[in-house]
């Protein structure tokens, strides 16, 4: 009768777990019904249930609260499997909510890497925020906290830099940064050009100009390219850029009541000491000079063309608290809070966030604390190419940059907001805004084409960014790399390491600093190169995973954020296409892959240099 009654239960227990659900991708946690006859010391037999030893899967437990420490309730858990297969955002999967005490518990998990992601419901008060590479092992339990960056109210006004520097007086030094000084006053300090008084004529004949100083004030003369003594003078009220890795600086005049930007450019990075004229170059000529080299105005206050003004075009990216209007001549007016990139163009607007006294992070973006795509969307503001999204009432005039127009209100991008409802990535013809070089064309380049597009025109760092393994696979942010708050190394984009010693990248990649002796040779294992602390050639990470690609002020002179390797026959099947199609091979119709960065006189572009590199031990 005990045998029959214990079979019995086993019966109802088998039929239990063949109807339990089982967890996709994971074994769910079972019973195990085997009879087993053990021999007590009476010499009886018995039959009983045994605890499964087997630890299949695992869990993740953990905690949400704001970056105050306070729990916070109803955020969903999603996660996402991590393999190199898998795009960061592509497949998150909803797993949990939090409870009162900001609490999750995710189980039966496979072992393996995923990213957990944590998401209000609404973007009103808190942002989404991520954790990557969250290792789950059988039978173990991973926790994990995470918190949850305040957003920027929505009714809250900009205050200005002056107000944040006032309680964070341990950032003034940001003051001395690129993003601080993009707009200034021309000055003796802030002029990179010589303003020399010499008459000038751009090398591709688009532009005649004189730069001088009169009276203290910086002064540009354009002159009619058929009739010289046809000129208009106008004085410089702002410069555009100018710091030294830049590379350029560009010079505001007013007319009317918009800004515009002279046609010249000074590439003050490349200038020749022994001739610093020379580094004049012309910028959009066709703004104030016709196709048949007329000059558009001669008088200094009639503007060249009103849909090219600096506040439509440029003023999103180069103010903070965006606020411009057209009047009712068509001209765009600045009603922006600050020139510069300054706090609040990262943080959001800060008006709340201080009348209720600052502290504990309320009603203000922190970055550190967002997702990934978020977190770098703060960055990609700018460093992209774009043009504005159109409200439901479509939009009276075009900007380009990330703004929702619905009719001729503007509504810019706030920092913690999702970067795709303000922007298009084509014009209205359908055209792609961003510049590419279109190497990943197989229809084109066959089977030599790259496995990634990369970017031909400047500021699109952060379009590059997003195809990158460093986005994708391991959740970096342009700030890891980058300093927000202060110059960074000397020299550099405001990195916090130097990248000419490899410094940058082997605070992560400690495993590929190695240096082996070979042939007499000291070279780094990984690259295979002659090693050098300060040659830019294959012994530098950066002169292979990021060749410069793109243009600012000369071609290839901005680096590619894609992180790959471009190689050399995809260079050599762009030039033979060229060929193929009366086209002048040049530096700016070949792209530059990894090896022509220092061997730019091979005729092959690379290819055989690289073959001899692939092949060596």
């Amino acid at each position: 009768m005990l045998i029959r009654k214990h079979l019995s239960m086993l019966s109802v227990l088998i039929a239990i777990v063949v109807s339990f659900p089982m967890v996709s991708g994971a074994s769910a946690f079972v019973y195990q019904m085997t009879p087993m006859a053990l021999s007590s010391a009476n010499g009886s037999n018995s039959i009983f249930l045994q605890k499964s030893t087997s630890k299949e899967t695992g869990k993740i437990v953990g905690k949400v609260t704001s970056t105050d420490g306070q729990p916070l309730t109803d955020i969903t858990i999603s996660i996402q499997t991590l393999t190199e297969e898998t795009a960061y955002g592509s497949a998150f999967e909803d797993m949990a909510t939090t409870n009162k005490k900001g609490k999750f518990k995710i189980k039966n998990l496979a072992p393996g890497k995923y990213i957990v992601r944590a998401t209000p419901l609404s973007d009103e008060f808190y942002l989404p925020n991520d954790k990557f590479s969250v290792k789950v092992k059988s039978g173990k339990k991973k926790s994990v906290k995470i918190k949850l960056s305040s957003s920027s109210h929505p009714d809250s006004e900009y205050v200005g830099s002056t107000v944040c520097l006032g309680c964070h007086p341990d950032n003034k030094d940001w003051q001395e940064t690129a993003h601080a000084k993009t707009i200034q006053t021309p000055a003796s300090d802030t002029v990179v050009a010589p303003f020399s008084g010499n008459f000038m004529t751009t090398d591709d004949g688009k532009v005649a100009f004189r730069a001088f100083i009169s009276g203290g004030d910086y002064k540009v003369t354009l002159y009619d390219l058929t009739n010289e003594a046809i000129s208009v003078t106008y004085t410089v009220v702002r410069t555009h850029g100018g710091v030294s890795f830049a590379g350029k600086q560009r010079y505001h005049v007013k007319t009317g009541d918009s800004h515009y930007i002279l046609p010249i450019q000074y590439n003050n990075r490349n200038a020749d000491q022994s001739n610093p004229d020379a580094a004049w170059v012309s910028y959009e000529a066709s703004t104030w000079y016709n196709n048949d080299g007329t000059l558009i105005t001669t008088d200094e206050d009639t503007p060249p063309n009103k849909e090219k003004s600096f506040e439509q075009n440029c003023e999103g990216c180069h103010v903070t608290g965006l606020d411009i209007t057209q009047n009712v001549n068509g001209e765009f007016v600045s009603n922006s809070k600050e020139l510069g990139i300054s706090c609040e163009s990262c943080h959001g607007p800060g008006e709340l966030h201080v009348s209720e006294g600052g502290g504990k992070a309320r009603h203000i973006v922190n970055p550190k604390y967002l997702a990934s795509d978020r977190g770098n969307e703060v960055c990609g503001q700018c460093h992209v190419r774009v043009k504005n999204k159109d409200g439901e009432n479509s939009a009276d005039f075009e900007t380009e940059y990330p703004s929702i127009i619905n009719g001729d209100e503007i509504t810019p991008f706030i920092p913690g907001k999702v970067l795709a409802d303000y922007i298009e990535e084509t014009d209205a013809d359908g055209n792609p805004t961003a510049g590419y070089w279109n190497d990943n064309d197989a229809g084109s380049l066959g089977e030599n084409a790259s496995e990634n597009n990369h970017s031909k025109k400047h500021r699109q760092q952060y379009q590059d960014f997003i195809k990158s393994h460093h986005y994708n696979y391991a959740g970096q942010k342009c700030y890891q790399c980058h300093e927000p708050h202060v110059t960074g190394e000397a020299g550099t984009p405001q990195l916090r390491k130097r990248s000419d010693n490899n410094k940058i990248c082997i605070t992560c990649h400690d495993d590929f600093a190695e240096t082996i002796e070979k042939d007499g040779e000291v070279q780094n294992r990984h690259a295979k190169h002659e090693f050098s602390s300060s040659s830019p050639g294959g012994s530098l990470c950066t002169g292979c995973h990021m060749p410069k690609t793109a243009k600012s002020a000369v071609n290839n002179d901005i680096s590619s954020h894609v992180f790959d390797i471009i190689k050399p026959y995809a260079s050599k099947a762009m030039a033979d296409n060229n060929t193929a199609n009366g086209i002048q091979n040049s530096s700016g119709t070949v792209i530059t892959n990894s090896c022509a960065g220092c061997h730019s006189t091979d005729t092959d572009y690379g290819v055989e240099r690289w073959y001899e590199w692939e092949e060596k031990d």
